[in-house]
């Protein structure tokens, strides 16, 4: 008997009504001994019925939980597939944009990598990436993300390199303002690390420099090719100290917390100090 049929309750109310009215009818119209044959044949029939009725319960309930057992492991293989496919995607994204750095300058040999370690002592957010001497990366190589340079490799094994950021004081980066084009070297600070800012200092008294404006690196120095953006200019104040200017600059990038990153190993003009 098919297991929806028996599962219909409608069907089981009319079953029992009609049984009723069965027996009502005959012993309006029979006498005791086949009033008792087809009581006991009803009885023996519904017996039946209500046995197959109890059997393909418990094995619907059993393959109710099979069943949930087999969505819910689907579900969490979906679950899995879905993280596999955002982590894919985002990394597309970023190779994408490495990509497009490149197209835009042939001369750029970019190695992407991954932070694998975090130097939870240093207060300026230094990092290490799964890459190294093996990938062509050197000390002093200019470090960034599809935002723009975020710092500098400072030491190098085989297969890792240690980054400092361009929060960190240890930067010097010629930069200069690129709507104004007022120089200047970017360098970070204790008291801005902690918010992700950094600062151009060195800048001339009389400056152009407005809130809003692009810093960019000015390829002056050797260590870092021209034009990689390093954020925007946040404000302008004086050292306390001897009254000079200096613009505070916030990252297009937050460095604080930065997954992955890209070595530019070589480039047009590294190791050449320029003079403008």
């Amino acid at each position: 008997m098919n297991n929806k049929f028996l599962h219909n309750k409608n069907l089981k109310a009319l079953i029992i009504t009609l049984v009723i009215l069965v027996v009502m009818g005959v012993f309006s119209l029979a006498d005791n001994s086949v009033i008792s044959s087809v009581i006991n044949g009803l009885t023996k029939g519904l017996s039946q019925v209500s046995a197959a009725v109890s059997s393909n319960d418990t094995a619907s309930i059993s393959d109710i939980k099979d069943e949930n057992a087999r969505l819910k492991q689907e579900n969490a293989e979906l679950r899995e597939q879905l993280v596999d496919y955002y982590d894919v995607k985002a990394e597309n994204k970023r190779l994408q944009k490495y990509y497009n750095l490149k197209k835009e300058n042939p001369s750029y040999t970019i190695c992407p990598g991954t932070v694998i370690r975090r130097d939870t002592n240093d207060d300026f957010y230094s990092f290490t990436l799964d890459i190294g001497a093996v990938n062509s990366v050197k000390v002093n190589d200019p470090v960034i993300t599809e935002n723009g340079l975020i710092g500098w490799i400072s030491s190098v094994d085989a297969v890792t390199c240690k980054v400092k950021t361009i929060l960190s004081p240890d930067t010097k980066a010629a930069a200069l303002d690129k709507q104004s084009e007022d120089s200047g070297i970017v360098s970070g600070s204790a008291s801005l690390s902690d918010n992700n800012l950094t600062q151009l200092t060195k800048i001339a008294e009389n400056n152009k420099i407005k809130q809003g404006d692009i810093i960019v690196t000015s390829g002056t120095g050797g260590l870092y090719p021209e034009n990689l953006i390093i954020g925007k200019v946040k404000e302008l104040r004086f050292n306390s100290y001897d009254t000079t200017r200096y613009a505070i600059v916030q990252p297009y990038e937050d460095i604080r917390t930065v997954s992955a990153a890209a070595v530019i190993t070589n480039f047009d003009g590294k190791g050449e100090v320029k003079t403008k």
